[in-house]
């Protein structure tokens, strides 16, 4: 009897074993029958999860129920309503599930479903892979009381959720996890349906055509990689940063609500006309996505209706005025005036080789050079080295001035309304490829300052400053370095600073010594060599900040009072290096408290300059230690 038993407990135990076995071939564990064990805290709550292999997210809250699928061309809507979903929220919903954390953990039943808002009636997320087989599982409930601390040099707060695993097999366990996502499930799910009207790829847009109450206008390119230009009503090159202010606005443009079509009353076809239009086509793809923006119902509204091409049985109100934080019609650049390149030039200023200034009041300038050679300045037939000063502030103005108008794309013949027929300036550039451009600037009637280049029939408005910068006068190009003047050869510097009486500085080259004498006496022990050095080596680099023309009334006048004089006394050397005689030049300088302007004028030379502040301090500095 015993046996009989026995043996039929052994089959009993071999055919349970026998059936788990089997279970856990097919499950690929026993958590259906004898429940997972529950997350350790820190762990991820789902650490297989894979959010590229989700295929379909289910959401439920209440009676309300939200179902999302991948399509080739994105996440749609099946239900309650047929729409593309915004692709934040999905990226939202994704991360959550693969990343949320588990931060604490209690057992079901200790743990009041009401308080921690987990009822029947909260926010479910079901994430499904393309067979149907789930993800991820859980109902979110409230926000919990305490927050995650991330790890890191920087750590961030992080809000905790109380959530609820569904899935079969789970023991039940509730978890404080890391994330919270209870605004986008608002409104019964409104907040996951696209706001944007618009999406699209920048990087494969080939085409953008727009129409507006002030026209339309085509924006191409040939290529991803080639440069947008405008393409209709003309040819013409675009500012990259406004496009690129453009392509971002139309990406970010988002409605303030959306509507279902059939709830909407739209205008009569008749007034389609009238509509705004922002069409978009990529490389590759039949056809353009258009957008339809209504007419305003009152010029005073900050709201219109609009629709979209790839998506119509949904209506848009979107901002028309300019509002705080977010993208408006009236944030996009929309028009050829505000999309076309406004810069005066676009010179390759590696390839000039040659820049002539003519007015017609001052002879014509002359600047040329053939690398690695410097620049050089040619005026009335004779030839210097150009400033470098006056040449950078040339080549910034031409290539940074931008239009302040477009006056017209047609000029006529007559181009006296913009003084154009008498130019006052003419700049042409030759580039090595022997490429001219000429440009001409005119004042009108009123003082405005319009350019126009030779073979373009647009003429611009710019900004009057822009003449400033144009040197046009032969004693602006002279070289900035005021003299050539040597330590080596130095052998007296007699510093006046004003009314006091001079302070004779000697200086022995040979072992870099000085000596110092005032009214007679040796204070050679109150001297300061590193100052006398200092001093010797700023005048010894002396350069102005710009020259003046001979006889300058203001520079004049403030040198009838000079503030600080230099006068050195240097040995003149041959060819050989022998000393074959000696000679001497002051320096005067003199500040003009009126205009913060410091003039200065070498006893050599005809031209006074002006002379930057921070150059005149460091000859201020006193030598003696007083």
């Amino acid at each position: 009897m015993r046996s009989l038993v026995l043996t039929i407990l052994l089959i009993a135990a071999t055919a349970i074993l026998g059936a788990l076995a089997v279970w856990q071939m097919r499950e690929g564990s026993l958590d259906r029958l004898l429940g997972a064990a529950p997350v350790e805290l820190g762990e991820r709550i789902y650490p297989d999860f894979q959010p590229e292999n989700t295929a379909r997210i289910s959401l439920r809250s209440g009676e309300t129920e939200a179902v999302f699928v991948k399509t080739p061309g994105g996440w749609v809507a099946t239900t309650p309503w047929e729409d593309r979903m915004d692709y934040r929220a999905t990226l939202a919903i994704l991360t959550l599930a693969n990343t949320t954390i588990a931060v604490d953990r209690v057992e079901r039943d200790k743990l009041d479903p009401a308080a921690a808002g987990l009822s029947a009636g909260n926010t479910e997320i079901h994430c499904q892979d393309a067979s149907g087989e789930t993800l991820a599982h859980f109902r979110l409930g409230r926000r919990t009381p305490w927050l995650h601390l991330t790890e890191g040099e920087n750590p961030q707060s992080i809000p905790t959720t109380y959530l609820l695993p569904l899935e079969s097999g789970r023991k039940s366990h509730v978890y404080a996890a890391t994330g919270d996502l209870s605004p986008l499930f608002k409104d019964g799910f409104r907040r996951l349906r696209d706001h944007r009207p618009l999406q699209f790829n920048p990087l494969a847009l080939g085409k953008i055509r727009i129409r507006t109450s002030e026209g339309e206008l085509t924006l191409g390119r040939a290529d991803p990689s080639a440069p947008w230009r405008i393409t209709k009503p003309l040819d013409l090159a675009t500012d990259p940063a406004t496009v690129k202010t453009l392509l971002e606005g139309l990406f970010e443009l988002q409605a303030t609500t959306i509507a279902e079509r059939s709830d909407v009353t739209l205008p009569s076809i008749t007034a389609s006309a009238q509509n705004g239009q922002i069409a978009l086509s990529h490389f590759g793809v039949e056809g353009e996505t258009v957008l339809e923006i209504l007419p305003a119902e009152t010029p005073e509204a900050r709201e219109a209706l609009a629709t979209v091409s790839d998506r119509p049985e949904t209506v848009f109100t979107l901002p028309l005025k300019a509002e705080a934080e977010i993208v408006s019609i009236a944030d996009l650049p929309l028009t050829v005036n505000d999309l076309r390149d406004p810069t005066l030039t676009n010179l390759n200023i590696a390839s000039i080789r040659g820049i002539a200034i003519e007015t017609a009041t001052t002879p014509p300038v002359l600047i040329s050079r053939e690398p690695p050679a410097p620049w050089t300045a040619t005026i009335g037939g004779k030839e210097q080295t150009a400033n470098e000063q006056r040449l950078f502030d040339l080549l910034m103005a031409v290539t940074s001035t931008r239009a302040l108008s477009f006056e017209t794309d047609a000029a006529p013949e007559d181009l006296s309304p913009w003084g154009l027929d008498r130019p006052i300036l003419t700049l042409v550039f030759l580039a090595e490829n022997n490429q001219t451009l000429s440009i001409s600037f005119g004042l009108d009637k009123r003082g405005g300052l319009f350019a126009k280049r030779k073979t373009s029939p647009t003429i611009m408005r710019i900004d009057r400053s822009f003449l400033a910068k144009i040197a046009v006068n032969a004693h602006d190009w002279r070289h900035a370095r005021l003299w050539s003047f040597y330590k080596v050869d130095l052998t007296k510097l007699t510093r006046t600073q004003g009314g006091g009486p001079p302070l004779e500085l000697t200086y022995d080259d040979r072992d870099t010594s000085w000596e110092a004498a005032r009214a007679g006496k040796d204070v050679s022990a109150d001297l300061d060599p590193a100052r006398a050095n200092f001093i010797l080596t700023t005048l010894e680099n002396l350069a102005v900040a710009r020259w003046l023309a001979p006889g300058d009334e203001a520079a004049a006048k403030a040198l009838a009072k000079p503030v600080l004089t230099f006068t050195a006394a240097e040995n003149t050397i041959d060819d050989f290096g022998d000393i074959i005689g000696s000679k001497t030049r002051t320096i005067t300088l003199a500040p003009d408290p009126a205009t913060n302007l410091i003039y200065g004028k070498l006893s050599s030379d005809p031209s006074p300059f002006t002379l930057d502040a921070d150059t005149f301090l460091k000859l201020s500095i006193p030598p003696l230690d007083d």
